[in-house]
Protein backbone atom coordinates (compact mmCIF):
# COMPACT_ATOMS: atom_id res chain seq x y z
CA UNK A 1 0.00 0.00 0.00
CA UNK A 2 1.36 3.32 -0.70
CA UNK A 3 1.37 6.36 1.22
CA UNK A 4 0.14 9.24 -0.07
CA UNK A 5 2.87 12.45 1.17
CA UNK A 6 0.95 14.01 3.59
CA UNK A 7 -1.15 17.36 3.81
CA UNK A 8 2.07 20.96 4.35
CA UNK A 9 4.11 18.55 2.89
CA UNK A 10 5.51 17.42 -0.63
CA UNK A 11 7.20 14.36 -1.76
CA UNK A 12 9.16 14.92 -4.69
CA UNK A 13 11.22 11.71 -4.41
CA UNK A 14 9.71 8.22 -3.76
CA UNK A 15 13.24 7.06 -1.64
CA UNK A 16 13.28 10.34 0.42
CA UNK A 17 11.03 11.66 2.94
CA UNK A 18 8.47 14.54 2.76
CA UNK A 19 9.49 17.54 2.61
CA UNK A 20 7.52 20.54 4.41
CA UNK A 21 5.89 22.98 1.80
CA UNK A 22 8.06 26.21 1.26
CA UNK A 23 7.26 29.53 2.60
CA UNK A 24 5.09 31.49 -0.46
CA UNK A 25 3.01 28.19 -1.05
CA UNK A 26 1.14 25.40 -0.06
CA UNK A 27 0.82 21.94 -0.65
CA UNK A 28 -2.71 19.35 -0.09
CA UNK A 29 -2.15 15.18 0.31
CA UNK A 30 -0.22 13.77 -2.20
CA UNK A 31 1.57 16.22 -3.67
CA UNK A 32 4.60 16.10 -5.61
CA UNK A 33 5.50 19.79 -5.27
CA UNK A 34 4.32 23.02 -3.86
CA UNK A 35 1.62 24.80 -5.28
CA UNK A 36 2.10 28.69 -5.14
CA UNK A 37 0.03 31.01 -3.56
CA UNK A 38 -1.95 33.14 -5.78
CA UNK A 39 -1.23 36.77 -6.62
CA UNK A 40 -2.83 38.91 -3.44
CA UNK A 41 -2.18 35.86 -1.48
CA UNK A 42 0.94 34.69 0.81
CA UNK A 43 2.45 32.66 3.78
CA UNK A 44 5.17 33.09 5.62
CA UNK A 45 5.44 30.02 7.38
CA UNK A 46 6.60 26.02 5.85
CA UNK A 47 4.81 23.67 6.12
CA UNK A 48 1.03 24.56 5.74
CA UNK A 49 -1.60 23.69 3.63
CA UNK A 50 -3.33 27.06 2.57
CA UNK A 51 -2.24 31.00 1.87
CA UNK A 52 -3.66 33.87 3.76
CA UNK A 53 -5.48 36.21 1.39
CA UNK A 54 -3.74 40.01 1.93
CA UNK A 55 -5.66 42.32 3.62
CA UNK A 56 -7.81 45.76 2.94
CA UNK A 57 -4.75 48.56 4.21
CA UNK A 58 -2.11 46.13 3.10
CA UNK A 59 -0.34 45.18 -0.12
CA UNK A 60 1.09 41.73 -0.54
CA UNK A 61 3.59 42.02 -3.63
CA UNK A 62 5.58 38.70 -2.40
CA UNK A 63 3.94 35.06 -1.42
CA UNK A 64 6.59 34.33 1.04
CA UNK A 65 6.83 37.79 2.85
CA UNK A 66 4.40 39.31 5.19
CA UNK A 67 1.37 41.70 3.99
CA UNK A 68 2.99 45.01 4.00
CA UNK A 69 0.87 48.30 5.53
CA UNK A 70 -0.18 50.65 2.81
CA UNK A 71 1.89 53.84 3.58
CA UNK A 72 0.89 57.33 3.86
CA UNK A 73 -0.92 58.80 0.55
CA UNK A 74 -2.22 55.62 -0.26
CA UNK A 75 -5.28 53.35 0.95
CA UNK A 76 -6.59 49.71 -0.11
CA UNK A 77 -10.15 49.23 0.42
CA UNK A 78 -9.77 45.20 -1.18
CA UNK A 79 -8.75 41.91 -0.61
CA UNK A 80 -6.07 40.17 -2.02
CA UNK A 81 -4.11 43.26 -3.30
CA UNK A 82 -0.62 43.25 -4.51
CA UNK A 83 -0.65 47.50 -4.27
CA UNK A 84 -1.95 50.31 -2.76
CA UNK A 85 -3.64 53.16 -4.46
CA UNK A 86 -2.79 56.75 -4.35
CA UNK A 87 -5.01 59.02 -2.53
CA UNK A 88 -6.77 61.37 -5.45
CA UNK A 89 -6.70 64.94 -4.84
CA UNK A 90 -8.78 65.96 -1.86
CA UNK A 91 -8.02 63.44 -0.05
CA UNK A 92 -5.64 61.91 2.61
CA UNK A 93 -4.47 58.73 4.68
CA UNK A 94 -1.98 60.41 7.91
CA UNK A 95 -1.56 57.31 8.85
CA UNK A 96 -0.20 53.46 7.35
CA UNK A 97 -2.63 51.17 6.83
CA UNK A 98 -5.73 52.64 5.77
CA UNK A 99 -8.13 50.80 3.78
CA UNK A 100 -9.86 54.05 2.35
CA UNK A 101 -9.05 57.83 1.96
CA UNK A 102 -10.80 59.96 3.97
CA UNK A 103 -12.02 63.34 2.34
CA UNK A 104 -10.48 66.53 3.41
CA UNK A 105 -13.29 68.24 5.73
CA UNK A 106 -14.94 71.53 5.13
CA UNK A 107 -12.72 74.78 6.51
CA UNK A 108 -9.33 72.50 5.66
CA UNK A 109 -7.04 72.04 3.07
CA UNK A 110 -5.32 69.06 1.80
CA UNK A 111 -2.21 69.98 -0.04
CA UNK A 112 -0.84 66.57 0.71
CA UNK A 113 -1.90 62.92 0.29
CA UNK A 114 0.37 61.88 3.22
CA UNK A 115 -0.94 64.46 6.08
CA UNK A 116 -3.83 65.60 7.82
CA UNK A 117 -5.55 68.63 6.37
CA UNK A 118 -4.76 72.24 7.70
CA UNK A 119 -7.44 74.45 8.80
CA UNK A 120 -7.82 77.30 6.35
CA UNK A 121 -7.73 80.72 7.43
CA UNK A 122 -10.95 82.07 9.10
CA UNK A 123 -12.54 78.60 8.22
CA UNK A 124 -14.02 78.85 4.81
CA UNK A 125 -12.51 75.83 2.55
CA UNK A 126 -14.73 73.89 0.66
CA UNK A 127 -13.04 70.47 1.39
CA UNK A 128 -10.62 70.90 -1.31
CA UNK A 129 -6.87 71.51 -1.85
CA UNK A 130 -7.17 75.12 -1.74
CA UNK A 131 -8.59 77.83 0.70
CA UNK A 132 -11.09 80.38 -0.69
CA UNK A 133 -9.82 83.86 -0.69
CA UNK A 134 -12.45 86.54 -0.41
Amino acid sequence: VCDLCPIGSYCDKADEPPKPCPAGFFCLEGQTTGTPCPTGYQITLTGKSYCRICAPGHYCPNPDGNPILCQPGYANDKHGRVECDLCPSGTFADVAGLAYCITCPPGYICTNSRTAPLPCPSNKARGQTVCPTE
